[in-house]
């Protein structure tokens, strides 16, 4: 088995293991790449939810690996593959039970987009269901839910249910601003917009809505860049909505869509990953429309970005940038810095909420600090005339 820590030719292993991500994704990898025979390597891929993809394109091209590493993988694809075949039982039950009390639903990324865009459905992972109902209909689908043994697994997410292993998140407005009320400052986007743009369909063989491709790119753009990218599987979903929206020729209501929500931002630095380094059809005519006015600090991030770095602070930067006045601006940084406690619990999930808290930030903003030193050449050397525009390899 290999050593990472023998790897120094490698540079930062990090941004290393996201790029052969990203090149096995789009088919284009080095077989002999050590990584590929790495425990540690198919961990992370885990936890960014693309083993099973990075797995199956390596079976089909016939890729031979060590014993230790194949066992280790055929463990996790059956745990991952029960997992989703009990989520898709659930859904199909749930789904249906709400249908039929007249609650419309929409359903949200994981289990729609597996079935939409994904040639196998497990090949997409999905850690729970999400729910998007109306305002007014929620007590009636949370009842409906309790009725069905879903019950809330902690006090601070009332509308996290579980039941066994399977979790469904009830949402009534898709943005996440119960938790974070300054995301209302970024974008007009909310219940309503999606409701207006879903359009009837079937999940797991039960009635549910799905909301058009038009609304669809803008929304996955927002939530991948509000997590700061740190999934590669939420930038994969983005490249083959991508790919989709260029065989059916329909780019120009998503641009016109997307600069309604004044989301051009999240879907710039979105579909330039996806294209440059996941090979994704985006028309260079769709990137030149929807490119921001960046300054050099800016063009630093996208240049990191593209460079497989996962940057910390990156969503709270760009969002930054997206609030015009400043007082708002300032209440921004400090509701994402210092947020309210029922987002302090959630990140804490359980023990000591400020003792959780605190080590998080400590450690987020001991990497930022331990990063100043690539901010400022990156800083510098855009200050003269580098342009990450220009580099797609």
């Amino acid at each position: 088995m290999v050593s990472l820590r023998r790897m120094s030719n490698n540079g930062d292993i990090h941004s290393h293991r996201r790029g052969l991500f990203a090149a096995l994704l789009r088919g284009e990898y080095d077989r002999d790449d050590p990584l590929l025979a790495d425990d540690d390597f198919w961990y992370h891929a885990r936890m960014e939810g693309v083993s099973a993809l990075l797995w199956h394109r390596l079976t089909v091209d016939g890729v031979t690996l060590p014993q230790a590493v194949v066992e280790t993988m055929a463990d996790t694809l059956r745990e991952q593959a029960i997992e989703r075949s009990q989520m898709r039982r659930a859904a199909a039950q749930v789904l249906q039970a709400l249908a039929d009390d007249g609650v419309r639903v929409v359903v949200l990324r994981g289990l729609a987009l597996a079935e939409q865009l994904y040639p196998r459905v497990d090949l997409r992972v999905q850690s729970d269901l999400d729910l998007l109902v109306k305002r007014d209909a929620m007590a009636r689908a949370l009842q409906r839910l309790r009725g069905l043994g879903f019950t809330p697994i902690n006090d601070w997410q009332p509308h996290l249910l579980g039941r066994g292993s399977v979790l469904i998140d009830l949402h009534d407005e898709p943005l996440g601003a119960d938790r974070i009320r300054s995301w209302r400052l970024l974008t007009p986007l909310d219940g309503d917009t999606f409701f207006a743009h879903a359009v009837p369909s079937t999940i797991a063989g039960s009635p549910a809505w799905l909301v058009t491709d038009r609304l669809q790119l803008p929304w996955l753009c927002f939530h991948a860049l509000k997590h700061s990218f740190e999934r590669m599987v939420w930038l994969w979903d983005i490249a083959l909505l991508a790919d989709r929206i260029s065989r059916e020729d329909g780019w120009e209501p998503v641009v016109t869509q997307i600069e309604a929500l004044g989301l051009a931002r999240p879907c710039y630095f979105s579909l330039r990953y996806a294209a440059a380094r996941l090979g994704a059809a985006v028309p260079d005519r769709v990137l030149a429309v929807l490119r921001p006015a960046m300054d050099w600090r800016e063009r630093a991030l996208l240049r990191r970005h593209l460079d497989h770095e996962q940057i910390p602070f990156l969503a709270e930067r760009i969002f930054a940038r997206m609030i015009p006045s400043l007082p708002d601006r300032i209440g921004f940084w400090r509701e994402t810095v210092v947020p309210r406690r029922e987002v302090r619990e959630q990140i804490a999930a359980g023990g000591c909420v400020r003792c959780t808290f605190i080590r998080t930030r400590l450690r987020q903003l001991l990497l930022a600090l331990a990063l100043t030193g690539r901010e400022l050449r990156g800083w510098w050397s855009l200050g003269r005339g580098a342009d990450p525009q220009r580099n797609t390899t």
